[in-house]
């Protein structure tokens, strides 16, 4: 049929030899989670809030629930709690997140 042979070369072969990876980047997933505990460490320790007030802010800023937050943090404590060891300057975190407001 006329047309034929330009229609498979158009739409056959590319559409076989790539294919897209369909997901969640693990990369920007790893990058958010490093952000998140840091303002988590940072409106903890560095502004001394309560839990709740910290959960609050979080979901706003990263617009994830409060259960996800909490099983973040508590999924990385270590991450945190390495991070209290070093006891980041607010300068750490302006230098590192300097699109944020700290």
């Amino acid at each position: 049929m006329r047309g034929q042979r330009i229609f498979n070369e158009l739409m056959r072969e590319p559409a076989m030899t790539t294919r897209a990876r369909k997901g969640r980047s693990n990369t920007l997933l790893h990058k958010r989670n490093e952000c998140l505990l840091a303002r988590y460490y940072y409106y903890g320790y560095l502004k001394n809030r309560c839990y709740e007030d910290i959960l609050r802010l979080l979901v706003t800023e990263f617009y994830l629930s409060p259960a996800t937050i909490s099983a973040l943090v508590q999924e990385h404590a270590a991450e945190v709690q390495a991070m209290k060891q070093q006891a980041p300057t607010h300068y750490f975190f302006q230098s590192r997140w300097p699109h944020m407001k700290w």
